[in-house]
């Protein structure tokens, strides 16, 4: 697919403003359901109110967890619908805010961010991945400390369990880039422009 290049008054900041902003309401959205879901599943192997289910349930900020992974699940496809030069200003800006919308004072949220879109683009990319929910799920889980304990490594492997956690990112994450790129292309032809133009600096 080629790849565009954003309007000259567009910039990074609102962009990705704009991005996280609609991740935080679709994660509000569909974290309830997810977290249903993986309790559902912990409680099968640690039971509720043992100090392994207060560890794994109680003690990690799974819902920070679940917003890093929304955030990564729809960012790994910047790289795909945009042109090289603008995709890099947007990922920097992306750094530089989504802790602060995560509401966190610390970079919980970004390096995960970052790290989740790693592994995804190490294995082809969010679009050509046959399930990249999947890999953000088992990240998810495994910062969680699930694969530390012999009692709860085996909901790692349990591919019905975790295709089930993959469905409110699967089903329930907006293709942000993806309509975002449709509307650039959009806008430059009614503008007139020739489409060979970058975001412009802050």
């Amino acid at each position: 697919m080629p790849r565009v290049k954003c309007l000259p008054e567009i910039k990074p900041a609102e962009v990705i403003a704009s991005f996280l902003s609609a991740m935080t309401a679709a994660a509000e959205r569909t974290f309830p359901m997810w977290n249903k879901l993986y309790l559902d599943g912990l409680v099968d192997v640690a039971p509720e109110g043992s100090p392994l289910y207060d560890q794994l349930a109680a003690h990690q900020p799974i819902d920070d967890f679940y917003y890093a992974g929304v955030v990564a699940y729809e960012a790994a496809k910047i790289r795909r619908y945009l042109d090289p030069d603008n995709a890099s200003q947007l990922l920097s800006e992306l750094a530089a805010q989504v802790d602060h919308a995560a509401r966190r004072s610390d970079r919980t949220v970004s390096d995960l961010v970052f790290f989740i879109m790693g592994r995804i683009e190490l294995e082809s990319g969010a679009e050509l991945m046959t399930m990249p929910y999947d890999k953000v799920v088992q990240i998810i889980l495994q910062r969680i400390g699930l694969e530390q304990h012999d009692s709860t490594k085996p909901l790692m492997n349990d591919f019905a369990y975790r295709h089930g956690l993959g469905e409110p990112l699967a089903r329930g994450i907006p293709a942000w880039w993806k309509n975002y790129a449709a509307q650039i292309k959009r806008a430059a032809v009614a503008s007139n422009h020739s489409g060979n133009i970058g975001i412009a600096a802050e």
